[in-house]
C-alpha cells in the first residue's frame, strides 16, 4: 500500500491532523500484515511507528491548547 502524506502544512494544528492519519495508515498496515501472515508479529514494527506519530500528534494538540 502506497500513501502520499501532505507535508506542506501552514499551522501546527495541521501537522497533528497529519501525523494522525499517517498513524491510522500505519495501524492498518500493521493490522494487514498480522491478518495476511497470521502472525501477531508480522505488522509490529508498523505499529509501534503509528504509536510514535499518535503520541507526537497528541502531544502537539496539547501544546496548542
Amino acid at each position: 500500500m502506497k500513501q502520499k502524506l501532505n507535508l506542506d502544512v501552514d499551522s501546527p494544528k495541521k501537522v497533528a491532523i497529519v501525523l494522525h492519519a499517517a498513524a491510522d495508515a500505519f495501524y492498518e498496515t500493521g493490522d494487514e500484515l498480522e491478518l495476511y501472515w497470521q502472525d501477531k508479529g508480522a505488522g509490529k514494527l508498523w505499529i509501534e511507528i503509528a504509536r510514535i506519530l499518535e503520541r507526537a500528534a497528541d502531544r502537539i494538540d496539547r501544546e496548542i491548547r
